[in-house]
């Protein structure tokens, strides 16, 4: 881990790991993103010969089974710009996984020394224990202990998701009149907020992370006022309430539908790319939850759980959580989807020129307008 000034501090029981992507053996990107929901034994080694570390590497392969059993991964993190990547790319196949990483990432994980470091994490990226020194069987063993603690993997010791579920934001009728009126008008493929190279920012289309057939409710719309005076009667207070957060903006409002051809929106934060950084809290609203089969919302940085909120209820949660709405596997699920952002979120979006409905502030007693 580095601190603010660049000095570098052991990690600690509790510290959450620095987010780390590379590439694996095989070419393929991968990202702590990828490990979330599953515990992992990171073995960094950094620029460490291979010879180095051959004995740990026979250790951990030794317990392969037993991590399996653990429900943890064991990645070996390499300086990707190291002397010794060859030597790594060339050795036998491992059960383990090669992770290959930009030396930055070793910076900030105040990587030292003459041996590999190990270090249990938690389906959250955060440390459960570093585990130094010790000859190799013995670290194989002081890792699956860690794992197998109440703060380990065991499903008993799950952390609930800090989501928000309010019921009856819309009324049943409503929900229908918002599923009429979404098939009564044209839809577009959705996108997925994205950055071309020169930096500019637009929607890529990539059906085998998001497949879903999205149509925006303008202001000038009917169905907009009723709208957005639910939400904020509704929604606005319970948000204050539960978060302590006062909500000031809102994004558009997106009718969707995901049909059983496909139809999900796979491991996403709502608010990494730059163009949409400002967004703050997520609302989605299921229109038809009787009506199909699949589609539930997961949060695997916290638990296994599937949440899928009854007709007219809303799910309410921070657009920085890791979430995927799950391949709808029969009949189509349609749904309201929207953000809210406080006047710090607005500058956000203002700098960077996010084109979305611009609207007045509201207040947990006032409904959002739109701007004359």
């Amino acid at each position: 881990m580095a601190t603010s000034n660049g000095h570098t501090r052991e990690i600690k029981v509790g510290d959450r790991v620095s987010f780390a992507f590379g590439v694996k053996k095989d070419k393929s990107f991968y990202s702590f993103d990828q490990q979330a929901g599953r515990p992992a034994v990171v073995m960094i080694v950094n620029t460490l010969p291979l010879s180095c570390v051959k004995p740990t590497l026979s250790a951990f392969e030794q317990r392969t089974e037993d991590f399996k059993f653990s429900s943890a991964d064991v990645l070996v993190i390499i300086n990707a710009a190291g002397p010794y990547v060859l030597d790594y790319e060339s050795a036998p196949d491992s059960p383990l996984e090669f992770i290959y990483c930009f030396p930055r990432i070793f910076e900030e994980w105040g990587w030292a020394g003459n041996e590999p470091q190990i270090v249990v994490m938690d389906r959250n990226a955060r440390v459960i224990a570093p585990i130094r020194g010790g000859d190799p069987e013995q670290l194989a063993r002081s890792a699956l202990d860690c794992l197998a603690a109440p703060n380990g993997a065991s499903e008993e010791y799950q952390q609930p998701a800090p989501i928000l579920l309010i019921p009856n934001v819309f009324s049943a009728a409503f929900c229908g009149e918002l599923i009429s009126h979404f098939e009564s008008n044209s839809h577009v493929k959705g996108g997925i907020a994205s950055m071309d190279a020169t930096g500019a920012a637009y929607n890529k289309i990539d059906s085998a992370k998001k497949k879903r057939e999205d149509f925006i409710l303008q202001p000038g719309d009917q169905l907009f006022p009723p709208v957005v005076e639910a939400l904020s009667r509704v929604c606005l207070p319970e948000i204050q309430r539960a978060f302590q957060f006062n909500a000031s903006y809102m994004d558009r409002i997106l009718l969707a539908r995901y049909d059983a051809d496909g139809g999900c929106f796979l491991r996403h934060r709502d608010n990494a790319a730059p163009a949409v950084a400002y967004r703050q809290f997520a609302v989605s609203i299921n229109l038809n939850m009787e009506e199909y089969e699949g589609g539930d919302l997961l949060f695997p940085e916290y638990n296994s759980c599937r949440y899928k909120a009854p007709t007219g209820s809303a799910l309410i949660f921070s657009a920085t959580l890791l979430h995927e709405a799950t391949h709808v596997l029969k009949g189509s699920r349609y749904v309201l989807l929207t953000f809210f952002h406080n006047a710090e979120g607005e500058a956000r979006r203002r700098a960077a020129e996010a084109p979305v409905t611009e609207l007045r502030p509201v207040s947990a007693t006032s409904s959002v307008r739109p701007r004359s």
